[in-house]
């Protein structure tokens, strides 16, 4: 019975554990943000949210490693995460999903359920491929953004505002 009690807060991990966990969440990650890639629909595409996506995917994996089944520990690690504060703010409701999506996988690959990690990485990339290529959700009107940066003469652009114009009544 005591060793039975002993094997419930005994966790070790070996390095092949570690890096495998490690390279699952990699690919998961790089996966992940080639979805996000591919179904981005915003205004200003962000690569270092890019990145972020695969470096969260693979720290999520390093925490839960980490916290392993150590009570103690799990509580430290959300203090500690407490304090660190975020001053970014989320432009895209999509991009918090992309986030959460990448916070869960990160917890599958750190408790090694690889499988879990791979299948839902493709599953639910491949659901939020088809909604957007099907536009599946609520018709929006067409929101175009327009930046000119003129160099040279001075002018007060009403040439440049007429054939905008233009070209704006026929779309």
């Amino acid at each position: 019975m005591n060793e039975e009690l002993q094997d419930i807060f005994f966790y070790a991990l070996t390095i092949k554990d570690v890096i495998g966990r490690l390279l699952v969440a990699l690919l998961c990650g790089v996966i992940i943000s080639l979805f996000y890639r591919v179904t981005y629909r915003g205004y200003s595409y962000s690569s270092t949210f890019v990145n972020s996506i695969i470096l969260l995917t693979m720290i999520t994996t390093i925490v839960i490693m980490v916290i392993g089944n150590n009570l103690a520990a799990a509580f430290g690690l959300v203090g500690a995460m407490s304090i660190i504060r975020f001053r970014t703010a989320i432009k895209d409701t999509m991009d918090i999903m992309f986030i959460f999506f990448s916070l869960a996988i990160g917890l599958a690959c750190g408790v090694d359920f690889v499988s879990v990690a791979i299948i839902g990485t493709i599953v639910i990339g491949s659901i939020y491929f088809v909604i957007v290529k099907f536009n599946l959700s609520a018709p929006r009107k067409r929101d175009f953004l327009l930046q000119l940066i003129t160099v040279g003469q001075e002018n007060d652009g009403k040439e440049l505002n007429d054939v905008i114009k233009k070209v704006l009544q026929k779309i």
